[in-house]
């Protein structure tokens, strides 16, 4: 989607009937912090109380992403991890929830497989009819529905091994607050490098040196010739191994590797970054890296 983060926005005008703005903007830091689904107070029913008052929703706090279904959305996609259950579970439905406890795998990966990126923008949300209204029934007789396509970038100790695209289907509640209630692959598509070249092991230790801006793992498998460039020299080097202003280290993929001859190998390489938590274009950058054999060592010896 052209333009900056701005425009990565969901308006009211082009998503119509549903008439819920879907801004896919920065949440607020107490994520975990839902508003309980509970529509009775918790002292239970007051004596006295008429039924208009016992059924009335309290609206959905002004800090709260879900009151939005591209908040949401971005809020589950940023919590698919190990360490946020808890936060990830309180945006699905009672349903998804149940078949997470069963299989946690299609949501946070393997061991450590995790998800490295993901991107979604305003086209990826699809509202979709209620049936009740296909049926001639009320309007509101069924909750609105949102179907977004997201594609998600996987990685293992940052090498990049899949790129997934998965359908994400998003509920509205009586409350007005919206919950994930499926989640279905679509397409995926293998990434990690599978071949045997000689030095290939080098390259990913010097790749796992960029992707945790480590300065003194990268210099460590560096050719002496390589350390006497300009690239190599600390502040050119901590530069070339660090991550874009506002961005992280996401993944490197290495797409191919070719000999040249016994002591020399060219690599192809992309690098990913992205935002952390929120949807950012999936679009590595290429590079072409070098590596020598030095006595019984595979070293780096070129970076472009």
């Amino acid at each position: 989607m052209p333009g900056g983060h701005s425009q990565r926005r969901v308006s009211i005008g082009r998503l119509g009937a549903a008439a819920v703005p879907l801004l896919i903007a920065a949440a607020p830091p107490a994520w975990s912090q839902l508003p309980s689904p509970s529509l009775t107070p918790p002292g239970g029913q007051e004596s006295g109380a008429a039924p208009a008052e016992q059924e009335a929703v309290p609206p959905p706090a002004a800090d709260d992403p879900t009151r939005t279904a591209g908040g949401a959305l971005r809020l589950f996609m940023a919590s698919r991890d190990y360490r946020t259950i808890k936060r990830l579970k309180s945006v699905m439905t009672g349903r998804l929830q149940a078949r997470f406890d069963h299989d946690s795998a299609p949501f946070n990966g393997k061991r450590t497989n995790r998800l490295a990126a993901f991107d979604f923008t305003e086209k990826d949300l699809k509202p979709s009819r209620p049936a009740g209204a296909r049926a001639g029934a009320p309007a509101g007789a069924q909750p609105a529905t949102y179907f977004a396509t997201v594609r998600s970038l996987w990685a293992e100790q940052g090498e990049a091994t899949e790129m997934r695209t998965e359908t994400v289907t998003i509920t509205e509640r009586p409350d007005g607050l919206w919950r994930i209630a499926d989640l279905a692959l679509s397409d995926s598509d293998k990434l990690r490098f599978s071949g045997t070249v000689a030095g290939v092991t080098a390259l990913r230790m010097v790749l796992r040196a960029w992707y945790g801006v480590n300065v003194a793992a990268a210099r460590s498998n560096m050719s002496e010739a390589f350390l006497k460039k300009p690239a190599a020299r600390d502040d050119a080097l901590k530069a070339l191994l660090s991550p874009a202003p506002g961005k992280q280290h996401a993944a490197y993929q290495i797409v191919e590797m070719e000999p040249k001859g016994a002591n020399a190998a060219v690599a192809r390489v992309k690098l990913y970054e992205t935002v952390i938590g929120e949807p950012t274009p999936i679009e590595g950058v290429p590079h072409v890296l070098k590596m020598v054999k030095k006595g019984s060592r595979w070293l780096l010896d070129g970076w472009d």
